[in-house]
């Protein structure tokens, strides 16, 4: 049976630029390299499980507007099935733009202003109409209150939750106790304090989440598996684009973990999917190496 997942979250068309670096201001430049594909945390762990050979059901809001059709289309050619909590609403799937430095691969992303819609909440039970029962279920911290009573159903039924934490969302601190795995950015801040892996450790850990890990970009992963502390070394490579490297890590480490069951195990293995997604454009460009399996 393949790994199945359940990611929930937000959905963006991105459009990527190389450059050789960012323009000055009033100035116009022709970038390196071009690339549009859909975007957001949620959006491309599921096309990276799916990339995988795993089953993904995204739960997102797309609604309308002139990219919702593109975003659908390319989602389609992934297999990855869509939930759209917006359908019926005027929410417009945003479009980011996505300025990266061809040098160190860096990437410099601007958002549209946020949208202030709240949809209806997800049932609070798995419906047949969304494919197989989910072996793991990813948040990215978007849609939270929507999709709350379907998380904690997940929980009671010892479905495991992993939370991708770019970033405080209203709403983290009464997710926090479902979650069985906490991957963070190193930029993740407790509100009103400065942004700390140490404290993002022990803050996860003290709300009952058994596992827990902040990524840093190309230095090593912190990891703690309940009590026990250890490091995930980074592969060195040659980073043209960034973008993205963090949702192919959550992605992976979905996969591998629905087949596994095992935390280290299967960070180690999505972090090298992680890097070798960073050595040219497009989140899906480590799919032309072999992919490596716990």
């Amino acid at each position: 049976m393949d790994a199945t997942a359940a990611f929930i979250g937000r959905t963006t068309l991105d459009v990527l630029y190389v450059l050789d670096a960012l323009p000055a201001e009033d100035t116009k430049v022709f970038a390196r390299g071009f690339h549009a594909a859909p975007g957001g945390p949620a959006c491309n762990a599921a096309i990276t499980h799916t990339l995988l050979g795993g089953d993904a059901t995204l739960f997102t809001a797309l609604g309308k507007g002139l990219w919702a059709d593109a975003v659908c289309s390319e989602l389609a050619r992934f297999e990855v099935s869509i939930v759209d909590i917006a359908a019926g609403s005027p929410y417009e799937t945003p479009l980011t733009t996505v300025l990266t430095g061809s040098v160190r691969g860096t990437r410099t992303i601007v958002n549209p202003p946020v949208m202030q819609l709240s949809f209806s909440p997800l049932p609070s039970e798995w419906q047949p109409m969304w494919g197989p029962q989910p072996q793991i279920v990813l948040t990215d911290g978007f849609h939270i209150q929507e999709s709350l009573p379907l998380l904690r159903t997940c929980r009671t039924s010892g479905i495991p939750i992993c939370l991708d934490s770019g970033s405080w969302k209203p709403g983290t601190e009464e997710l926090a106790p479902l979650v069985t795995a906490a991957i963070c950015s190193e930029r993740f801040a407790l509100p009103g304090r400065a942004s700390d892996p140490e404290t993002t450790l022990r803050w996860f850990a003290s709300h009952g989440v058994p596992f827990v890990a902040v990524t840093r970009g190309p230095r090593s992963i912190l990891a703690l598996d309940r009590d026990r502390r250890f490091e995930i070394t980074i592969p060195t490579v040659e980073a043209r684009d960034t973008s993205g490297a963090g949702d192919v890590l959550h992605g992976a480490f979905c996969y591998f973990y629905a087949e596994s069951g095992n935390f280290e195990v299967s960070l180690r293995a999505a972090s090298e999917i992680a890097a070798r997604s960073c050595q040219a454009v497009g989140i899906d460009c480590w799919t032309t190496t072999q992919s490596t399996k716990p």
